[in-house]
């Protein structure tokens, strides 16, 4: 159930803005190796082979998460692998041209907690090799929210929790479901980047997929762009 709920996010308009994005984010797949960390149901592998990578891996502390993913490979295989690792205490798993992570480090039990973190990220990515981090926008702007219901979603502010604000999030739909999750502020994530040795730090603009920009006009959009529920980040390990 939890698998389906998921996937279900990635067809709101702010998961398809999400997408649009962490894609055009991406360096060039073809012909290379991909970890995504917290890769949940796989649906990002799955986009990363089509793409043209040649090996993908994806690992998820949710044993539940990937036993979907694997399901999936089972009934449509593209030759992808999926095991269950804990983003926090991730081992070497090899030396991977791309590493991605999407919506893992807010998860990260306060500063040492994140530094280990993008620390074994590191750890996996060959020299030259690109790491793609999703993370909750650090500037949201709270009260800009209340836009968010057009895009399939209600969010607001919890408590601070271990340097982190904490939020609650509500999604739309049949059925309708909720999680929560936490937010670095400004300039943690990018100061944790820089102390592993990454170097070409960048932080990319909003970017909605045309099929979308189309179907809905770019003033629908408007307010996402000003101040989307993520940002993306990527930065080169020398």
């Amino acid at each position: 159930m939890i698998g389906q709920l998921y996937e279900r996010t990635k067809a709101l308009p702010v998961g398809l803005a999400e997408q649009g994005t962490l894609l055009a984010a991406l360096p060039d797949l073809r012909g290379r190796s991909v970890l995504d960390v917290g890769t949940g149901t796989g649906f990002y592998p799955r986009i990363y082979k089509r793409l043209g990578a040649t090996r993908v891996v994806g690992v998820d502390a949710s044993t539940e998460m990937i036993t979907y993913a694997r399901r999936v490979e089972e009934r449509e295989p593209l030759g992808l692998r999926f095991e269950v690792h804990d983003g926090g205490v991730l081992p070497r798993l090899g030396e991977f041209d791309v590493v991605t992570s999407v919506w893992l480090l807010g998860y990260a039990e306060g500063q040492p907690a994140l530094d280990q973190m993008v620390t074994n990220l590191v750890a996996n990515l060959a020299a030259g090799g690109t790491l793609v981090a999703l993370t909750p926008n650090p500037d949201l702007d709270w009260d800009g929210l209340a836009d968010y219901p057009r895009y399939g979603l209600h969010a607001n502010r919890t408590g601070p929790s271990l340097g982190r604000q904490g939020y609650a999030v509500h999604i739309d739909g049949d059925p309708p479901f909720d999680f929560t999750g936490f937010l670095w502020p400004p300039g943690v994530i990018e100061a944790a980047l820089t102390r592993a040795g990454l170097v070409c730090l960048r932080r990319h603009p909003v970017t909605v997929p045309e099929p979308a920009l189309a179907e809905h006009g770019a003033d629908y959009w408007a307010a996402l762009v000003a101040n989307p529920t993520f940002a993306v980040f990527t930065a080169t390990r020398p």
